[in-house]
């Protein structure tokens, strides 16, 4: 299934070793995939799939869809959840794509450029990234999740994103200068590794 026909995920490479991404929402590599445990934030599980790119870049909406909520640091609230939500996630988009999906922007830089109620078509500003609430850095953390899990929470069907994304590239055949080329074996085993994730992650989102 293809939700983000306008995001490209070239999934060998890039900074981190884990790929890269051109296109909608935003253009960089890829810092942490979805349930990666590589850092302490990330202990029961990443809950969502990193893009590092600039501070001020901008977040564009990979899609068309419905703005539901939209976190401020510059609003004051009482609100529990609220707190919780801005104390986790800074600045952040969440929004409804269709009826069966539900997906959020968050850490950005300054407060959201759309409003709670608002359509969105793909290609429309949501934000600039930025590296508000529980960040160590600028990047975007994006998640999509089924539309009943209200809040995205962990362990409620979600599901790594660019595996919905058009394409999945890399270059798993690389040359060795001597006119022979030879497969790319790491980029072969990490592939291997994502397919199998995704049908893991398509399995546990159908029970939802």
């Amino acid at each position: 299934m293809i939700l983000f026909p306008d995001t490209k995920y070239y999934w060998s490479g890039g900074a981190w070793g884990l790929g890269s991404v051109t296109g909608y929402p935003c253009a960089g590599d890829v810092s942490s995939l979805f349930g990666a445990n590589d850092m302490d934030l990330h202990a029961e599980g990443h809950n969502g799939t990193d893009i590092a790119a600039p501070y001020g870049t901008p977040i564009l909406a990979p899609c068309d869809m419905v703005i539901t909520d939209v976190f401020s640091m510059d609003v004051v609230s009482t609100d529990p959840l609220f707190q919780q939500i801005k104390d986790l996630f800074g600045n952040s988009v969440w929004a409804t794509i269709g009826d069966d999906w539900r997906v959020m922007f968050a850490h950005m830089d300054e407060s959201p450029r759309v409003f709670e109620g608002q359509s969105v078509s793909a290609g429309m500003v949501l934000g600039y990234v930025g590296s508000t609430g529980q960040s160590t850095g600028p990047h975007l953390h994006w998640t999509l999740g089924p539309a009943s899990n209200r809040w995205l929470a962990r362990g409620a069907g979600n599901v790594e994103v660019l595996d919905y994304c058009e394409e999945q590239e890399a270059v798993a055949f690389t040359p060795t200068g001597s006119g022979l080329i030879v497969e790319d074996k790491h980029a072969v085993a990490i592939k291997a590794m994502q397919d199998a994730r995704a049908a893991l992650d398509r399995a546990l989102a159908a029970m939802y």
